[in-house]
């Protein structure tokens, strides 16, 4: 048996699709049955169970925990809620692994590094800058803490299927392709940080990429915390001119806007994975390129919406 949390979510379905493409379909999917009462991406899956995400009685003889359940609103203020269910929460799924001596294999997140550009996985180049990050950086050291083992991946910008109901924390990707489509311009921001407009760079990562990665985890015995990136990281508008090659639209619309003043300050104009430890580990595959994973996601969307 495999526990999946955040199973209706972005990166909890498609790693529970992965699961089943490897013949794995005794999965229990957690979530939230109350938001996600009976997610229609369910019928592409074979599973066992699906409860709702505090529903953990009579959980035995579980081999592998993929927690990937989370509050990912970076815009959510209410410390109290967010720390119970990334921090508190997260302390329950560890000790039902502990519990069934099963792998734990959970989600972070790059935002623990706030402004600083190096990201190598220290704690001097820890410095949250919003509640979200501060809650998973308390995971992290709690893991770490820990002699059980367990693998924190700290995901950088994912993009691809399954994201649509993500709402303002999906990928660029996704909205850039929706602006397109709405009004054939995309919109960025004007430069910012010493980067010209539309040059703010991050660590653009395809979801069949992270999914590898947390399926090589399952089949390791490691206890340590990994960046999960391409350790390449590129432009915006590298991102919007892979959607106007897609759409092959040769007249290339773009529209720079201002930046809001109150985003100023804290805002990543650079981010890019450090994934020496992730190599070193002995994850030796290679990404997907920007315009790969572009045009399979586009194609995705536009499957999905014909």
């Amino acid at each position: 048996m495999i526990i999946v949390t955040g199973a209706a979510g972005f990166i909890g379905y498609n790693i529970a699709k992965r699961l089943n493409l490897m013949g794995i379909k005794d999965l229990i999917l957690l979530d939230d049955k109350k938001k996600y009462p009976d997610p229609k991406k369910f019928l592409n899956l074979k599973y066992s169970e699906y409860r709702n995400y505090t529903d953990l009685n009579n959980l035995n003889g579980v081999k592998c925990i993929f927690h990937q359940g989370a509050c990912s609103n970076t815009m959510e203020y209410n410390k109290d809620y967010m720390m119970g269910i990334n921090f508190e929460y997260s302390k329950e799924i560890f000790s039902l692994a502990k519990l069934n001596n099963s792998k734990f294999i959970y989600a972070s997140s790059a935002a623990v590094y706030g402004l600083n550009e190096d990201s190598e996985e220290i704690s001097d180049n820890e410095s949250p800058l919003n509640i979200y990050a501060e809650s998973k950086l308390l995971f992290d050291k709690y893991i770490m803490s820990q002699e059980y083992p367990a693998v924190g991946l700290r995901y950088f910008n994912v993009y691809g299927r399954g994201e649509e109901n993500k709402g303002k924390m999906a990928s660029m990707a996704y909205k850039m392709n929706l602006e397109y489509k709405n009004s054939k311009m995309i919109s960025l921001f004007k430069g910012t940080g010493g980067y010209r407009d539309g040059e703010q760079k991050r660590d653009f990562i395809y979801i069949d990429d992270v999914v590898s990665i947390n399926i090589f985890f399952m089949r390791k015995s490691k206890h340590d915390i990994y960046n999960v990136g391409t350790g390449n990281a590129q432009s915006f508008n590298e991102i919007a001119n892979n959607i106007f090659k897609y759409y092959k639209d040769e007249d290339r619309n773009f529209n720079y806007i201002e930046m809001p003043e109150k985003l100023v300050p804290k805002y990543q104009n650079f981010t890019e994975a450090n994934i020496l430890k992730l190599r070193s580990a002995g994850y030796d595959y290679d990404f997907f390129s920007l315009e790969e994973g572009i045009k399979n996601y586009l194609n995705d969307l536009n499957t999905s919406s014909a």
